[in-house]
């Protein structure tokens, strides 16, 4: 299937993608000290049936991954988007800290997807005996899924539409497997990494790691996701400092290369940072990290001599906005 149809699946009907790369288990009576110092957002006050979506930060401020925390009365089950996981050094970090009440262990059987789209719930709703609606957003419940002795479902997504993430300890393949035909029954599709790139840009979600190479989780404009308004000491707290440059999302109406200067009148104010795949033939869609005060929305510049604009995000108005679950 083409990225132009994946994409659309997610805008228009439902994707299904595997989401993360490793599964984590902590437990223990630490382990709620533990997750709060290296979770950017705040975990301390999450209840057990909920999941924290949130960036992890190295000592220095940089961004290292992102991570679904799943918690549950005795562990929290930690799902990471970048392959080099923050959870592989949590170990070390729990020494550091003097926290040797914490079990870290490795979960290589489990598999985690997501669906998400504006008909995500039909897609998942057969999994639950409550009415799918009553799935709050960050919440999850436990499920029964075939082949597997634990499985839950969690309501959370990346795209702006109603999405959704089932955990089980099977691969992720039996999962896709277990939904293959509610999937179809909504057109919907398998989705890969340029349509989902494409749609979480579009309304400026993390995408960990390509995003943020060489830029702070503030300059992405990912703040929300890093913990910024937390009083409390966390890991890589201090990259919440001033910055004189911020990632913007510029259109063009010819293709766009990451790396690129971006100029205004003749001086230069930029480069092009990150290109997300184009969609039924349109404009260069593209994130560009440009100096104060050219990052804002709604301005000319130019890119190679050819006119770019910078546009705001949300890039679309998402069909989960508008139309209710049920």
């Amino acid at each position: 299937m083409s990225t132009n149809s994946e994409y659309h699946a997610l805008r228009r009907s439902a994707g299904v993608y595997a989401r993360g790369t490793s599964i984590h288990s902590i437990g223990g009576a630490g382990r709620e000290a533990l997750l709060s110092h290296v979770i950017a957002r705040p975990t301390e006050f999450a209840q057990p049936g909920s999941v924290v979506d949130s960036l992890v930060l190295d000592d220095a401020g940089r961004v290292m991954d992102f991570v679904l925390a799943v918690v549950d009365e005795d562990r929290t089950l930690v799902i990471s988007e970048n392959s080099k996981s923050a959870t592989s050094d949590m170990k070390a970090v729990a020494i550091a800290l003097g926290m040797r009440d914490v079990t870290i262990d490795a979960l290589p059987g489990w598999g985690a997807i997501a669906v998400e789209g504006p008909r995500a719930w039909e897609v998942v709703r057969g999994l639950i005996a409550d009415d799918i609606a009553s799935l709050l957003l960050n919440e999850w419940q436990s499920v029964e899924i075939p082949g597997a002795s634990f499985a839950l479902l969690a309501r959370t997504g990346t795209t702006a539409e109603y999405g959704y993430v089932v955990v089980a300890d099977v691969a992720s393949d039996v999962l896709i497997d277990s939904l293959r035909s509610p999937l179809e029954d909504v057109d919907g599709a398998l989705v890969g990494p340029p349509a989902l790139q494409r749609a979480r840009i579009e309304v400026n979600h993390p995408v960990v790691p390509d995003q943020f190479t060489g830029v702070t989780a503030l300059e992405a404009g990912a703040g929300w996701a890093a913990g910024i308004g937390r009083e409390d000491s966390y890991r890589g707290a201090g990259h919440a400092e001033r910055t004189h440059r911020r990632l913007v999302a510029i259109r063009s109406t010819r293709p766009l290369e990451s790396g690129r200067t971006v100029e205004a009148g003749g001086v230069t104010v930029g480069r092009v940072h990150l290109c997300a795949a184009e969609i039924d033939g349109e404009t260069s869609y593209a994130l560009a990290l440009l100096d104060a005060p050219f990052d804002v929305p709604g301005l000319e510049l130019a890119v190679d001599g050819e006119t770019v604009r910078t546009v705001s995000r949300p890039a679309v108005q998402p069909v989960s906005w508008t139309e209710p679950i049920g």
